[in-house]
């Protein structure tokens, strides 16, 4: 098995996401809808909590998996406080099978 260069992020969520989210849902949804669609996102999703975002990302390095979380409405407008990139090895189907 081959683990690709993947990330594991956490974007906390402001204590008032819920209200606050609501004129960058669309844009953020967007947002997301776009990295699922070129592939640079596996998954993506809140906590059902909404403390955070969890995001599995395909990304060159960590700086550059939080540059894409930094371009999303929900950072930009401070619907999220704070973000937490880490390496993740993703067993994904592309990578099973291979060595």
């Amino acid at each position: 098995m081959r683990f690709e260069p993947t990330f594991l992020v956490t974007a906390t969520f402001a204590a008032d996401a819920a209200e606050r989210r609501t004129p960058y849902r669309a844009a953020h949804l967007d947002h997301v809808a776009s990295l699922l669609a070129d592939g640079t996102a596996l998954v993506v999703g809140a906590r059902a909590d909404l403390a955070a975002s969890v995001l599995v990302l395909r990304a060159v390095d960590a700086a550059d998996a939080r540059a894409r979380v930094e371009r999303d409405p929900y950072w930009q407008h401070r619907v999220w406080t704070a973000i937490d990139v880490v390496e993740y090895l993703a067993a994904t189907p592309q990578s099973l099978g291979r060595s």
